[in-house]
């Protein structure tokens, strides 16, 4: 039992130095800023694919690498606009707003956080890398499903009126997200981890446990 506490105890503690290093890397302003853009651009383009009926632009704001601006329009006002404009001879006002998202709470430190479990486990070099591809893809797909939760939840308000999805949808994608909190966030990338990097073999080896029998 001793052996069990120790060893876990071990790994624990490396896990706290990895995940403390690859963070410290990725509050570089340089760093987080190119992590930001990476995700941005393919996120920007699935958006735009869930929502054609609004125009979206994620981009950053200089000197903060948290943070993604997101704007956003209806294209059928930026329609009437340009109508109104060359009609009237004047210059286009497209009604665009503004929105913030966190980018390191939203995605990056739970990223890092599954990395560092990844290349800890006991699992081979070609295991850990797959496992990190695959469950970076997952995990960056969940936050996107967020994303889009919280999208349809501001594109209906009367203010905005892009969407008119009902109430079914509203009331469900706003069910969705009062449950989707940071411990769920959590939960996600344990169970990615649990499902890409448990052997138990290998687990028993690195834990130093004894079949009996």
């Amino acid at each position: 039992m001793r052996s069990i506490l120790t060893a876990g105890l071990k790994y624990f503690l490396w896990f706290l130095l990895l995940y403390g290093a690859l963070t410290a890397v990725s509050l570089i302003p340089q760093v987080g800023a190119a992590c930001n853009a990476m995700y941005r651009q393919p996120t920007e383009w699935l958006l735009k694919g869930l929502f054609p009926k609004a125009y979206l632009h994620l981009k950053a704001r200089p000197g903060d690498a948290d943070a993604i601006v997101v704007e956003y329009a209806s294209k059928e006002k930026i329609a009437q606009a340009q109508m109104e404009a060359r009609t009237n001879g004047g210059q286009v006002q497209i009604p665009g707003k503004v929105t913030d998202m966190k980018f390191y709470n939203m995605f990056l430190s739970f990223h890092l956080f599954f990395v560092a479990l990844m290349l800890l486990s006991p699992i081979t070099w070609k295991e850990k890398l797959t496992g990190i591809v695959i469950g970076s893809v997952l995990f960056y797909l969940f936050t996107v499903f967020r994303i889009s939760l919280s999208l349809i939840v501001l594109f209906n308000q009367p203010d905005v009126a892009i969407y008119q999805t009902g109430a079914f949808w509203l009331n469900t994608s706003k069910s969705i997200l009062y449950f989707l909190t940071l411990g769920v966030k959590v939960l996600v990338v344990l169970l990615l981890w649990v499902l890409l990097a448990f052997r138990k073999q290998n687990w028993k080896e690195l834990l130093q446990v004894k079949d009996k029998g």
